[in-house]
């Protein structure tokens, strides 16, 4: 069941992207938020569901062509967490136990290296990361069941509910 739950999140969340990547290229300055789970996703925008629906249908057909390069999004919060846990693992492993405060501003330039490098690595490796862990491009026969609408903090709130067919 855990697996099942797992395969559905990725699946949506390839769409999710999917979905973004297209709104974003069809209407540049529009503001779009996604987040998944395994009965679908939801996008938060100034846009309205007659624009994102479309989009939805047309990631979902692009996907199921194999184009799989759309379920990589460049503000993807999976980016944030990637980068975030590359920092903080490269300051750790600059400190060391219970030196003097000279000592850890002695070791400020290594710090600031290291979390350079953390910061230069970090993306690809957070596209990797999307690519073959967070999302699933293969949807099969998933397809999308309804559609729901409302407002919330002033965006239009579109939950998209999908299934597998």
């Amino acid at each position: 069941m855990l697996k099942s739950l797992v395969t559905r999140t990725r699946r949506n969340h390839a769409l999710e992207h999917a979905t973004l990547n297209l709104i974003s290229r069809a209407h540049p300055n529009a503001q779009a938020l996604g987040v998944s789970g395994p009965a679908g996703f939801t996008i938060y925008t100034s846009l309205t569901a007659e624009e994102i629906i479309p989009a939805a249908m047309e990631a979902l057909k692009r996907l199921k062509a194999g184009e799989c390069d759309l379920r990589v999004h460049k503000n993807c919060g999976t980016n944030m967490v990637v980068t975030a846990t590359l920092t903080t693992s490269a300051t750790l492993l600059g400190i060391k136990g219970k030196e003097t405060l000279r000592k850890h501003l002695e070791r400020l330039p290594h710090l600031i290296l290291l979390n350079v490098i953390a910061l230069l690595v970090a993306p690809p490796v957070a596209e990797w990361i999307q690519a073959h862990v967070t999302t699933d491009p293969d949807v099969g026969a998933l397809e999308i069941a309804s559609v729901f609408t409302d407002h919330q903090s002033g965006l239009q709130r579109i939950r998209v509910r999908t299934r597998q067919a």
